[in-house]
């Protein structure tokens, strides 16, 4: 068991930019003893030495979800440097194309680094969380409550990560292990930038799928930054009793009562007209 007063190690994954980089310094600045995680061995360790120039306990360690990630040896070194009480799980990527288009390589991607890798490290960490009465927060979306076109594989993998946070809650809660899903809205965090584009030649959604990632990149461009999401963060993690789900950016909650309300025929005329289909 950790001794009472003691700094609380957070794992915080895809710490190397947007939400996951905004969350990994706001609690390292707030007292927390913090490893994030980047897929790149020399950005981790240049993120290293701006940290500790910067004068905050924050490293960086490379790892990478997918193929070929060996998440046993991760585990294991996390495991001996005494930690982790509190894992944040951010990494993700993000595949933008047609159901009909994006081949079985991409999809499976998409689910190994927001879903499978993730979920994987978290079981190989969860004697440890178990022994020290740990928290594990997962970081979903909104689009994993509303299916978006053309980015129906993202919505598909963060809907199965609030499913994979509901259920651990309940199985992890009688020994002490608290849980938790943070459903961001639109931040600008650069992650359009970084999204896979499909796009097939001749394709008969392209202009579809063109005016749809137009107003994609356009809400992006015009959001906050995502301290908002970094607070919630901060908040569960200092919790006695954290919430299983918190949505966050302007009006999430009301969208969230919205698409409950909303019969699924109105619903899907309101998201195609948004997006111009």
């Amino acid at each position: 068991m950790k001794r009472p007063g003691a700094p609380r190690h957070v794992l915080v994954t895809g710490a190397g930019s947007g939400i996951g980089r905004a969350v990994a310094d706001r609690l390292a600045r707030g007292g927390f003893e913090v490893v994030g995680t980047v897929r790149d061995p020399a950005r981790a360790a240049a993120l290293t030495e701006e940290a500790r120039a910067a004068g905050v306990s924050l490293r960086y360690r490379p790892l990478r979800f997918g193929a070929g990630a060996d998440l046993a040896s991760c585990a294991a070194k996390l495991r001996s440097v005494g930690g982790p009480d509190i894992v944040v799980h951010n990494a993700g990527v993000g595949v933008f194309g047609p159901i009909e288009e994006v081949g079985a390589d991409l999809v499976a991607e998409q689910f190994a680094v927001n879903l499978f890798g993730p979920l994987e490290l978290t079981r190989l960490l969860l004697p440890a969380l178990r022994e020290r009465r740990g928290q594990v927060i997962w970081i979903g979306s909104l689009a994993g409550r509303i299916s978006l076109p053309f980015q129906a594989h993202y919505s598909a993998s963060k809907a199965a990560v609030a499913a994979i946070s509901d259920a651990m809650r309940l199985e992890l809660a009688p020994h002490g292990v608290r849980v938790s899903c943070v459903e961001p809205g639109d931040f600008a965090t650069g992650f359009t930038d970084a999204r896979t584009q499909f796009r097939r030649p001749g394709s008969p959604y392209g202009e579809a799928q063109a005016r749809c990632l137009a107003e994609v990149e356009r809400q992006e461009r015009g959001a906050p930054p995502p301290d908002r999401v970094a607070a919630a963060v901060e908040r569960l993690c200092r919790a006695t009793r954290p919430a299983a789900r918190v949505p966050v950016g302007q009006g999430a909650r009301t969208m969230c009562l919205i698409l409950r309300l909303l019969p699924d025929r109105v619903r899907e005329i309101v998201v195609s007209r948004h997006y111009d289909l």
